[in-house]
């Protein structure tokens, strides 16, 4: 095993959303994304994400916790178009009993270039609270 493979066997792996499609009434009057559906995406993504962890949203009905996002930094990196399929990287870069720290990397599904980032803070709080 060389360094380069010790390496990669220590990176943490993402979790992967299921692939999205680029929705027409997301396109402003420029011909671009809209940044605001940049953030739909990642936070679908999450939601896949929290299913998997178990705190979706029967964690809500049953145990009365939930998430929410209380601090997000997106990068916009390269534009995506409309007919481009992404799929959306998390990575969970920590997590206390409190707080969960996400990195996402929204790719072009089938060429796998980066599009854009976002850094996420979200905290569970007690509804019933």
């Amino acid at each position: 095993m060389t360094i380069t493979d010790a390496n990669a066997l220590l990176r943490p792996k993402p979790f992967l959303s299921s692939v999205m499609q680029i929705e027409p009434q997301w396109i402003d009057y420029n011909g671009h994304l809209n940044m605001a559906y940049y953030n739909v995406m990642f936070d679908r993504a999450i939601d896949q994400l929290w299913l998997e962890l178990g705190i979706g949203p029967t964690y809500m009905k049953e145990r009365h916790g939930s998430t929410f996002t209380a601090e997000c930094h997106v990068r916009y990196l390269r534009e995506i178009h409309l007919g481009d399929p992404v799929q959306i990287w998390v990575y969970l870069l920590g997590a206390d009993e409190k707080r969960l720290h996400t990195f996402e990397e929204l790719r072009h599904a089938t060429d796998g270039w980066l599009s854009a980032t976002s850094e996420n803070m979200t905290v569970h709080v007690d509804m019933a609270v």
